[in-house]
């Protein structure tokens, strides 16, 4: 019981420290990754998915080592396609993200801290294209023009491990474009990522 008792302590006096040593820590680096892709046009069995990419500059700041707040802008490529009878139809798109992520992390831990947390996510939709390759090979694309941006809740976690002065942080994100009253549908989008980041 003692032995438990001084472990129970040690740790309590070791987090303490590590809080009063240093409440705010900052990050700055990169992220990319892969996106799974998903498109529900509202109750169509045939619904569009795909994939993408993701690569941004970004910072993070850590309070007391339990709480984390990212904001990553990065550029984003979506790719929504399904088959239908006469062939395959798709849409592409390049985007401007701006993600804001709120963590909740076990940053005591001395080398590897995993976190969960929520987020918001503002997608700025460039110009893209949308493609019908019909069975005989032959294919029609057509341009889309213009801009339209959307928010999305984000949900997720990941693992930070602490290198030196460095940080790696392999996450996994649901980027959710919720159902809204005036339209059936929703848009999914899962980040897989890994962030290079450099912690002073």
């Amino acid at each position: 019981m003692k032995k438990i008792t001084l472990l129970i302590v040690f740790l309590a006096v070791y987090s303490y420290g590590q809080c009063l040593g240093s409440p705010i820590s900052t990050r700055v680096g990169v992220k990319l990754g892969l996106n799974i892709c998903t498109y529900d046009p509202g109750g169509n069995a045939n619904t569009f998915s795909g994939t993408g990419m993701h690569f941004g500059l970004g910072m993070g700041t850590d309070i007391i080592n339990l709480i984390g707040i990212d904001m990553t802008p990065q550029y984003r490529s979506t790719k929504y396609s399904r088959d239908e009878a006469l062939g395959r139809h798709s849409y592409s798109y390049g985007n401007i993200y701006f993600p804001v992520f709120l963590s909740l992390k076990a940053g005591m831990l001395p080398l590897i801290s995993p976190y969960i947390g929520f987020g918001i996510g503002f997608n700025i939709r460039l110009s893209g294209t949308e493609r019908f390759e019909f069975n005989n090979g032959t294919a029609i694309d057509t341009p889309i023009e213009g801009s339209e941006t959307t928010a999305k809740l984000i949900i997720g976690g990941g693992v930070e491990l602490k290198l030196i002065k460095f940080r790696l942080t392999p996450e996994f994100t649901a980027n959710i474009q919720a159902r809204d009253e005036n339209s059936e549908e929703q848009t999914i989008d899962y980040h897989i990522s890994l962030g290079f980041y450099y912690a002073p």
